[in-house]
């Protein structure tokens, strides 16, 4: 015992001479003397309050002083003993480790009556920060009461009894998200579930209509309705998200429909810039679940990566601001045709949608930023971070490709001028930039395609911040990409790889493909 409300409590600690059960029940029962003066019929239903306090891993070691000068701001913060007030609730606070503490308190009064500790976990939480700054510890980020709520001990310990890597809460969480984005009907989310292994047990309204939903795993015996794993997958807002969902036109062509997710997405960070805030959150919405669908489409040597952007982004997904989601409808549309045509075997294009949903995640964490919502952009940030490794790990081959395919000398020169003329602030970084040739081989693929190569230049550099990317060339390279791809096209052919630049330059040009718009992509400063 480090603190208690009068310094005089029994302490039970054990290298007391006496056993520590005889000093347990004289402090319990000092603590329970305003309660049991009450009498049975007068006890409020909850008489006991408990908080645990806990520095992170990182934070030095804080001295019993120091841990009880914070016991007393968290109670005082909480008003479960005001400053100054002899006649405030009894408390304990107890040290079990070299990190944590354990504040128990009875919830009656010396005076008789109940304390005034309404909203006590927010008014805990915030007197934390201060905590915080004051002692020099690491600082959380403060939330706005709309993550998902954690795992409970017991639930973390069962996990981790039965062998298992994320707790039952956790697990139906993450199927539940997906199959929100695999479904764009009631019907759909319901067949959806079972098909993921999960149990569904509808809860009916007196009418005989379904008014809410709860799931389970086979062999556990808890169930969670859909609020309880998160704000954002009770039956109501799911409902609402199937609502503003216009249905897809279903299976197509893997290639079409995984390029047209690459240039969807790019547009992405655009409309996080241009949209109002109920557009933008609704973007990051149907971001999330496009994550959830390409990490779970992708190939094994990029899954844990994207798996683990999608746990961390999950977080992003949601604030206060409550999101119009038929303003995202084209990327929730994307998202549905990826699921219905499977993962793509195109390394290639893999890559391309790997950076743009790396860029449109960075792009997400800025908007969440200049909104003052530090948790959802932290959780942002974190996800980026794991998608550009995965896009790293997954381009690497891709643009070792492109160079090979690089064009012959007086071509490659006649593109370098083109850089100058239209990038003169950054032509030599992007000449000299290792993924330079690869660059070249799709400025010479696009012309061929009858694109401008100036033209597809500016185009592709109005959305990034090329003075501050680790890769200008790469930033230019998959927005070119992007732009002048033929939709038509799978993989690329080793014919296509050796053609010469002669070849190219008398080849009878296609048609060029349609403009997307000024699709945006400001997220090349971590990369």
């Amino acid at each position: 015992m480090i603190a208690s409300w009068n310094g005089l409590a029994p302490d039970p600690a054990p290298e007391r001479k006496r056993g520590p059960r005889d000093t347990i029940a004289k402090l319990a029962a000092q603590l329970d003397l305003p309660v049991n003066a009450l009498g049975p019929e007068n006890r409020p239903p909850t008489t006991v309050w408990h908080c645990s306090v806990r520095a992170a891993p990182e934070d030095r070691i804080l001295s019993d002083a120091e841990w009880a000068a914070i016991t007393r701001r968290i109670l005082r913060a909480t008003g479960i003993a005001p400053e100054g007030d002899t006649k405030a609730c009894r408390w304990v606070a107890v040290r079990h480790n070299a990190d944590h503490i354990h504040i128990v308190a009875t919830l009656v009064r010396q005076d008789g009556r109940t304390p005034k500790n309404g909203r006590d976990f927010t008014r805990a939480q915030r007197e934390a920060r201060k905590i915080e700054v004051d002692y020099g510890l690491r600082r959380v980020r403060p939330g706005d009461g709309t993550a998902a709520k954690r795992p409970t001990q017991a639930e973390q310990h069962r996990a981790k009894r039965l062998g298992h890597p994320a707790t039952a809460r956790e697990q139906l969480r993450t199927k539940v998200r997906l199959a929100v984005a695999a479904s764009s009907s009631e019907e759909q989310f319901f067949l959806a579930l079972e098909e993921f292994g999960v149990q569904v047990k509808p809860r009916r309204l007196p009418s005989g209509d379904v008014g809410g939903y709860s799931v389970t795993l086979p062999g556990e015996t808890a169930w969670f309705s859909g609020s309880t794993l998160a704000s954002d997958l009770s039956l109501p807002k799911i409902r609402q998200r199937f609502a503003s969902i216009e249905p897809g036109a279903g299976a197509g062509d893997q290639a079409v429909a995984w390029h047209r997710a690459a240039r969807t997405t790019e547009a992405v960070p655009h409309a996080l810039r241009t949209s109002d805030d109920q557009a933008g959150q609704a973007h990051i919405a149907a971001l999330g679940e496009l994550l959830d669908i390409t990490a779970a489409l992708s190939p094994l040597p990029y899954r844990q990566q994207l798996r683990a952007a999608t746990e961390v982004f999950e977080r992003a997904n949601r604030s206060r601001i409550k999101p119009h989601h038929r303003k995202a409808g084209a990327l929730h549309r994307v998202t549905r045709e990826l699921l219905f045509t499977g993962g793509t075997k195109d390394g290639e294009i893999l890559a391309l949608v790997l950076f743009m949903v790396a860029a449109a995640v960075i792009a997400a964490a800025q908007w969440h930023a200049r909104r003052g919502h530090q948790q959802q952009a932290e959780a942002a940030w974190q996800a980026g971070t794991h998608l550009n490794a995965a896009y790293q790990q997954a381009a690497a081959q891709p643009l070792a490709d492109l160079a090979h395919g690089t064009p012959v000398t007086h071509t490659l020169t006649r593109y370098q001028h083109a850089v100058r003329t239209v990038l003169p602030d950054h032509a030599e970084s992007i000449t000299a930039d290792p993924a330079w040739p690869a660059l070249a081989t799709v400025l010479a693929d696009a012309e061929q395609a009858g694109h401008d190569i100036g033209e597809a230049l500016d185009q592709a550099a109005q959305p990034h911040d090329l003075a501050g990317a680790n890769s200008p060339a790469q930033n230019l390279l998959w927005s070119v990409r992007a732009r002048t791809r033929k939709n038509t096209v799978g993989e690329r052919t080793t014919a296509a790889r050796t053609k010469t630049t002669t070849a190219r330059a008398t080849a009878t040009p296609t048609a060029p493909a349609p403009a997307t718009g000024p699709a945006a992509n400001d997220s090349t400063r971590r990369r």
